[in-house]
This record gives C-alpha cells, sequence and structure tokens, in this order.
C-alpha cells in the first residue's frame, strides 16, 4: 500500500531499542514518541532478532553489554540478515574503543552513557534519513530490474518478430522472381510460335495495308520478347546472384564501337544523334566480362534513347588516374531529353521504378532496365550513379575497376 494511504501512525519512523535495563528502554520511548518516532523496546538480542523478523523499523539503538548475545554479536547478525538497517551503539566510557571498532564492522554511530537526548536524536534522524534512503534505492534498483526485463523480453519478442517478418519477406522476394522467371520462361514458347508464323506470312508477299499490320505485329512481338529477356536477365540476377563472370579479353576501343553501330540505326529512326568520344589514354585491351559490358551499355544508350525527343546523345570512355587500388575506366552516357525528376537520382535504380507515375505512361517498358544495369556494374566491381545535367538532360557515370595484360 502507498505510503500517502497509511494511518498517520504508520507514517512515522519506527525505532527498536535493545537494552536490558528497563529504566533506559522507558526513557527513551517517551522522548522517541514525544518527537513522532514510533518505539518498540526488547530486553536483549534474541528478542529483537525475533521481532526483526516479523516487524519493520527504520534504526535500531543497541546496548553493547548485554545479558547472552552482546550489542558486537548482534550487530554482526542484523547485517547479515538486513543490512540496510543502521545499528546506532549504546556504550559506557569503559567500552568505547570496542564500539569504534563496531562502526569499523558496520556500525552506524554510537553514543556514550550517561548520553545526551538531542545529540543521540540527530544521530537517530541521520539514520532514518539513511535508511528511507537505502528502501529508496533498492525499491529503484528493483524497479529498474524490472523495467530492464520487461524492456529486454519486448525487445526480444520483437526481433522475433522482424526476424520471423525479414525470412517472410525475403521468401516472398525468392517466389516472386522464381514465379516471374518461370513466367517470362512459359512466354517464350507461345512467343516463338507468333514471331514464326509472322515470318512466314511475311513469305506470303502481302501487300498494302495488310503488310503495314504484319510489320506492326512482328514490332509488338519484338518488343514483347525483349521485354521477357529483360524480366528472365532480372530474375537470373536476383535469385542466382547473377551468374559467374567471365574473364575475356577484350578489345576495349572496338567493342565500344560495336555497342554504338548497333545502337545507331535506331538513334537515327527517331531522328537522334549518337555519338563515341574514346579518350587517348583508354586502355585498348582489359580482362572483363563482355557480355555484362555490353549489356550495361545497350541499357543506358536504350534508356537514353526511350528518354531523348530530339538533340543528341554521347557515350564518352576514358582511364582514371591510377591509385592504390588499381586502374578504372570511367565512361558516361549523356543526353539531351527530359531528364530526372528531384528526388529520383537514386530510385530510378530500383526495380519497376521508371521516372514517376507520368513518366510509366508516356514510355515503354516496365522500370527493369536500369536495375539490371546496377546489378551488372556491381558484377563487374565497378559504380553506377546518375546526375543532372545543366540546362537540361541527365547523365549516367559508371566507373569500373579494371586490370590489362
Amino acid at each position: 500500500m502507498p505510503e500517502t494511504t497509511q494511518p498517520v501512525e504508520q507514517q512515522m519512523p519506527h525505532i527498536l531499542i535493545v537494552d536490558d535495563e528497563p529504566g533506559i528502554c522507558q526513557m527513551l520511548s517517551l522522548c522517541f514518541q514525544k518527537n513522532h518516532f514510533r518505539v518498540t523496546c526488547a530486553g536483549n538480542a534474541a528478542e529483537a532478532f525475533t521481532l526483526l523478523v516479523s516487524r519493520q523499523f527504520d534504526v535500531i539503538i543497541s546496548d553493547v553489554m548485554m545479558p547472552g548475545e552482546d550489542g558486537i554479536a548482534f550487530l554482526g547478525r542484523v547485517h547479515n540478515s538486513w543490512p540496510d538497517i543502521p545499528v546506532v551503539l549504546m556504550t559506557g566510557h569503559a567500552q568505547l574503543q570496542m564500539a569504534v571498532h563496531a562502526i569499523k564492522n558496520g556500525a552506524f554511530d554510537f553514543v556514550n552513557k550517561p548520553f545526551d537526548f538531542d545529540y543521540l536524536h540527530k544521530i537517530v534522524e541521520r539514520a532514518v534519513d539513511y535508511s528511507r534512503l537505502q528502501r529508496m534505492e533498492k525499491n529503484y534498483r528493483a524497479e529498474l530490474e524490472e523495467t530492464v526485463a520487461r524492456r529486454t523480453a519486448e525487445l526480444k519478442e520483437s526481433m522475433a518478430e522482424l526476424d520471423f517478418a525479414r525470412t517472410a519477406l525475403q521468401q516472398a522476394a525468392t517466389d516472386k522472381s522464381t514465379f516471374m522467371s518461370t513466367v517470362s520462361h512459359e512466354m517464350r514458347t507461345p512467343m516463338n510460335g507468333v514471331i514464326g508464323s509472322l515470318d512466314l506470312l511475311s513469305e506470303e508477299g502481302l501487300n498494302g495495308v495488310a503488310s503495314e499490320y504484319l510489320c506492326m505485329a512482328r514490332q509488338s512481338a519484338d518488343n514483347m520478347v525483349a521485354l521477357i529477356n529483360q524480366l528472365l536477365s532480372f530474375s537470373s540476377l536476383n535469385v542466382q546472384g547473377g551468374g559467374a563472370l567471365h574473364h575475356d579479353l577484350v578489345d576495349l576501343p572496338s567493342t565500344l564501337q560495336s555497342i554504338v553501330a548497333g545502337q545507331q540505326p535506331l538513334f537515327i529512326r527517331k531522328g537522334l544523334v549518337l555519338s563515341l568520344q574514346i579518350a587517348d589514354d583508354l586502355p585498348r585491351r582489359i580482362w572483363t566480362d563482355r557480355e555484362k559490358l555490353c549489356r550495361l551499355f545497350e541499357i543506358l544508350l536504350g534508356n537514353a534513347l526511350k528518354f531523348t525527343a530530339h538533340g543528341t546523345v554521347t557515350l564518352a570512355a576514358s582511364r582514371t588516374c591510377s591509385d592504390g587500388d588499381g586502374e578504372s575506366l570511367y565512361c558516361t552516357v549523356t543526353d539531351s531529353g527530359v531528364g530526372i525528376p528531384e528526388g529520383m537520382l537514386e530510385r530510378i535504380f530500383e526495380p519497376f521504378v521508371q521516372g514517376d507515375g507520368s513518366f510509366t505512361r508516356r514510355h515503354e517498358g516496365v522500370g527493369l532496365g536500369l536495375a539490371i544495369a546496377r546489378q551488372n556494374t556491381l558484377l563487374l566491381n565497378g559504380h553506377l550513379w546518375a546526375e543532372h545535367v545543366p540546362g537540361g538532360g541527365s547523365r549516367f557515370n559508371v566507373t569500373l575497376k579494371i586490370s590489362t595484360p
């Protein structure tokens, strides 16, 4: 029960007086009761110990010399069982050295007989304050330990829930990638049939509107196959980690020229200028995975083609300065297109993100290209990031650690 709801008498400090002289017990009881203390008396140590078992006391005042167990031995027993209760010893002048020794062994203080009651009262008040502080600290520690134990249990429960959620999310991601891969594979079979049929139909020599419809159908089929290949590539990167790297000795300038040449017809058809800038210090041959390198730049050039309505697109390549980590290849793909919305420079590399909602509606694709490009860059031991171009457009930067023969 809280102290504020206890009877007033029970809120008063409780003193246990242990002395074999009834006169001293009576005198001390009257004096302390006048000063609003509760007092209980015991004639010897054994009786006092019995009272301590059944009641709570704030201070013990004990004589040193008593029949049976003396005050020093009683002090030791009290401190073993109730170390937070302060014990004040009453001694005669001949017992002064004994009292000093007792204080060294745990007594709170001592007074000489005959004693000054005012002085004893001050000692007892200090002892009461000490006792209450000890109880407060003990209660605080108990509450703190209980709080820590409760919070620890809550934390363990939360960690278990998070671990379960993480496992579930990982399983969901794996299931999603597996589903995408399976569906993509299953879509390839009918698409091969569609393309084969369209090729056979084109051999029939259709003219006029029928020929235009045939071209439109073939273009749509090719777009669908490209989308399926993109889904398969993304699934491979996420489920299988992208596969093992193939270390090929690549003629870098020729490879870049081949990539640009392959993309050139698409840019010409859209009325755009595609240019290649190769720095003089570009290494001629490097060890890398040629397929992933080509796929990386094809995606970046295809992305620039998609989001550029007029102007130019430039692929530039150079060698960065050598450092302790070796040489690096630095490439950029710069376009004069619509640019990247604010706050999207990093998000565009997330799967299924394509600029914003309006971009997704106006442009083809599902937003996997740049996610695949970044994964390929990481596999090639590199870094890919985007930035705004002053005046409009965007620039995609690629750095790759390279080794030369």
